[in-house]
Parts: C-alpha cells; structure tokens; sequence
C-alpha cells in the first residue's frame, strides 16, 4: 500500500519534478533523482535521450531547438524497461538563441535495452497546465507493416543507387540534419555496451547515409522527413582523434555500419527509434 500510494503521487507530479516526494519513497520502488551542476559530466545517455526528445518536437512541430544543457533527471527502473523524464534547458537559433525549458520522456525497452520510445517531448507546463499525457486523435494511417518486425540486414552496396527506394544523404545535409549524428552516436552506444560509461562520442565520423522507405517519394531527399523509414549509417571511429598521429603504416580505421529503424505512430504520439541487438 505504501508503495502503490507513493507511485499515485508521482503520476500525479507527471513524473517530472518529484524531488520533494524522494523522502516517502519506500526502499521497494526502483526510482531515483539527479540534479547537474554546471561542472558535472553528465552521462552519455542521458545527452542522446535529452536530444532525442527535443528531436521528435522538431519534427512534429517544425522548429529548430538545441540542447543547452541538461538540468536533472528522473528515472524508474522496473524489470522490462527503464523510463528517464528528464528536464533541459534548449535553445531556439532562430530567435536569437532564446532559452527554454523543455521536459522530455524516454523509455529504454527489449532484452539489451535497444528500442527506445519517447511520447513526451514539450516547453515545460506552467504551474496551470496538466503535465498528464497528451490525448491524441485516431489516425487513419498506423505504423505499416513494412516498419515491424525483425530489422533489416544491411543491403549490398549497388542497392543504394535504387533512388524509388533509397535516398543516400548529402554531406551538406549531414549538417543541417544533426539527429542524423545522434542515431549513429545512439547506435554505437548499444553496439558497445561493455564500453565505458562516457565514451568520447566526437570521436565518431560518418562516412556514408542512407535513407530507405517502403513507398517511393519525390524528390527522393524528403525521405529525410518521412515519418517512418530505416536508416543505414557508416561510420568511423577514430581512436586517436584530436592526439595527432600515431598509426602505424599501412593501419586503416575500418568502416562500422549502425542500422536504425524509425517510426512515428500518430495515434499514440511515440517517436521509436531500434536498433540491432549487440554481439557481445
């Protein structure tokens, strides 16, 4: 009973800014609290969760936010998934850098934690509006087959220039298009769950993207926008970045490849993003 009434006080609070409630807690409840200071590292997956929400408002709401810095998070960890409701500032370079703060909810999924869900992505409720979920209406087109299932395996490489069903991103528009980086940078942390707890991700360098859609779009760059496709990505990983050189002749840094799957299902407002289980 203790538990259950402490777990409505948190769904009461949104999830989101339960400080006050961490002294109740009952040693049963796997939930927990992290405030940053300016000075701390703050953890690698919780940058990309940060990102990610702020991503999926850009896409639905056509805006171009950024992650400034990530103020504190909470999470829950029961045993088939983890939840991360987390709280950032981000800013907004088109109205010269203006500050916000945005809330955004992640959740960790599957046996190594690969599919990742977010359905709360917003500038933080004023102290009037109701932090529940938002109620979506019923939408006439599901998440199509095509999008379910196993992923992929990666296509040979003449099947790019099938341009009815790839489209293979510009590097001009790796720029434009940064959640490109944070799927690579995603992908690589489930590819390598025995690595350190905060990799140097500038370490990553991507060589080559592809964009795949089950229906074929005109031009064949608005797959960037599609709202469900899979996403090819190699990449490079150069350990010794920024030391200057120390390889020996005749090393090469070898290709990594990270396969992505991305849906937006309307009815529930869920921005998914999955990823290949890890060879351990």
């Amino acid at each position: 009973m203790e538990e259950y009434e402490f777990l409505v006080r948190v769904r009461e609070a949104g999830g989101f800014d339960i400080e006050h409630l961490m002294d109740t807690k009952p040693s049963s409840c796997v939930i927990g609290c992290r405030e940053f200071d300016n000075n701390d590292d703050y953890n690698a997956h919780i940058v990309l969760f940060a990102r990610m929400g702020i991503h999926k408002y850009n896409m639905i709401q056509g805006t171009n936010l950024q992650l400034s810095c990530v103020e504190k998070y909470n999470y829950r960890s029961p045993r088939v998934y983890s939840a991360f409701y987390i709280t950032l500032i981000a800013k907004d370079p088109d109205a010269c850098n203006s500050l916000v703060t945005f809330q955004t909810r992640v959740v960790e999924e599957g046996f190594n934690m690969t599919k990742h869900s977010c359905n709360i992505a917003r500038p933080n409720p004023g102290p009037q509006e109701n932090a529940a979920l938002p109620r979506h209406p019923v939408d006439l087109e599901p998440v199509d087959v095509f999008y379910k299932g196993s992923l992929p395996e990666w296509p040979p490489e003449d099947a790019f220039n099938d341009n009815k069903r790839f489209y293979v991103v510009k590097k001009s528009e790796l720029l434009t298009h940064d959640w490109i980086r944070l799927y690579m940078e995603l992908a690589f942390l489930k590819a390598h769950l025995r690595s350190p707890k905060n990799p140097n991700l500038s370490k990553l360098v991507i060589v080559m993207v592809a964009i795949e859609t089950k229906d074929n779009m005109e031009p064949p760059s608005e797959r960037l926008k599609a709202r469900n496709a899979f996403f090819y990505i190699k990449y490079k990983y150069h350990a010794n970045k920024g030391r200057g050189p120390k390889r020996r002749l005749g090393h090469k840094t070898h290709d990594r490849i990270a396969i992505v799957r991305r849906t937006l299902d309307k009815n529930t407002g869920y921005l998914t993003l999955e990823f290949p289980e890890p060879i351990l």
